[in-house]
């Protein structure tokens, strides 16, 4: 009979002594910064860490490559006037997402929320039109992603 659990533990210790990135110990000082390392992912194929560990090694422009710039023709005319916000505030990237709203001030938060909260039932609806199954458009990732920013900063309100 196969040992599976003995050759499960058998690859893992094998990729771990491949892997720097996995032999490192979390909080280490010993990565080059951001902006003078050439840039390589953040995390590779079957490497985990947590949250922080993953922003430190994220390059110094990752914010500004997540975000993308949006099609107005693929915007309901009635959101067309907060789709800047939602190119802004729209990321993606959990981790990316997070430590992009950790750099904004408060009063710039509740100026996003505050701008966006009226239009909260118009942009679910747009979603929910979405046909199942279907590809989401960047436009409608960005306004979905856009309202969950909104809750992750408990700032969400269905006006």
């Amino acid at each position: 009979m196969f040992d599976l659990h003995r050759r499960r533990l058998a690859w893992l210790r094998a990729a771990m002594s491949r892997s720097p990135a996995l032999r490192r110990s979390p909080g280490r000082d010993d990565a080059p910064p951001a902006a003078t390392a050439a840039y390589s992912p953040a995390l590779r194929h079957g490497e985990s860490g947590t949250a922080d560990a993953f922003r430190a090694r994220l390059a110094a422009d990752a914010v500004e490559r997540a975000r993308i710039r949006l099609d107005p023709t693929h915007v309901p005319v009635e959101l067309r006037g907060i789709m800047p916000l939602a190119e802004h505030w729209g990321i993606c990237d959990d981790a990316i997402r997070e430590g992009m709203q950790d750099a904004e001030s408060q009063a710039s938060k509740e100026a996003m929320a505050d701008a966006v909260n009226p239009h909260n039932a118009t942009i679910t609806a747009w979603l929910d039109r979405r046909p199942v199954g279907g590809l989401m458009s960047d436009e409608a990732a960005a306004f979905m992603y856009l309202q969950l920013g909104l809750t992750e900063l408990a700032l969400f309100r269905e006006e």
